[in-house]
């Protein structure tokens, strides 16, 4: 169960007087910020492969083609529950130096969509190590972020509306209603780094394993006095 921990320390306040030539209304300024740490359903690996010699008997050797170690690949990928419509050609050719070598070898990528990480370590636990050259996680994604978007502006709206009543309790005033709301998510001026909603979250690899959205509004709420 996630746990939302709400810290009410005032990142911006500021009372604005009401002005009796143009009837604005008496308001207090707050903002709100929330973090939320989302687990990804949409993983995308890559897997760089590159033709080798394998030696045989009597120090003869042959060059061990792409398309074998291509289907070795796909095979793993499929133990895994990746169907072969989740993977893709992401690069072919070999750009290396020729000097290295006289011999020019045949080089490919794969790219593959996977649901869960269990199944890349379950591909990295058992890819065959010949002719691979590269092993990559290069992006995560979830499939309902919309629904997450939407629960971290609410959880940042909610987060200024608590403040906004802690000072006006504290200085003996009433909240009325939001005057004005302005999302500032992605905004360097919006506080967007800061957070007083955080959910739990974790370091090293646990980074990769989810996807850190934050999101923050700027609230102005109509005060009265208490009654």
């Amino acid at each position: 169960m996630k746990k939302i921990f709400i810290s009410l320390t005032a990142l911006l306040m500021s009372v604005i007087v009401a002005d009796a030539q143009n009837n604005t209304p008496n308001m207090i300024e707050v903002t709100g910020s929330a973090t939320l740490n989302i687990i990804p359903d949409r993983i995308s690996i890559e897997i760089g492969m590159e033709e080798y010699f394998k030696q045989k008997t009597f120090g003869d050797s042959t060059i061990v083609k792409l398309a074998d170690i291509e289907k070795r690949i796909r095979k793993t990928l499929r133990d895994a529950g990746v169907p072969d419509s989740h993977i893709i050609v992401s690069d072919l050719g070999n750009y290396r130096d020729r000097d290295v070598s006289a011999t020019f070898l045949m080089a490919k990528r794969l790219s593959a969509t996977v649901s869960d990480f269990s199944q890349i370590e379950y591909i990295s636990d058992r890819l065959d190590r010949n002719g691979i050259t590269a092993f990559n996680i290069t992006k995560t994604d979830c499939s309902d972020m919309a629904h997450y978007n939407r629960e971290g502006l609410k959880s940042a709206l909610d987060a200024a509306r608590q403040k906004a009543e802690f000072i006006a309790e504290n200085e003996g005033l009433q909240i009325i209603a939001p005057y004005e709301i302005i999302e500032t998510t992605g905004d360097p001026s919006g506080y967007s780094t800061f957070s007083n909603v955080a959910y739990s979250g974790g370091s090293g690899m646990e980074n990769l394993r989810r996807i850190v959205r934050r999101y923050s509004v700027k609230v102005r709420f109509i005060f009265s006095e208490r009654q």
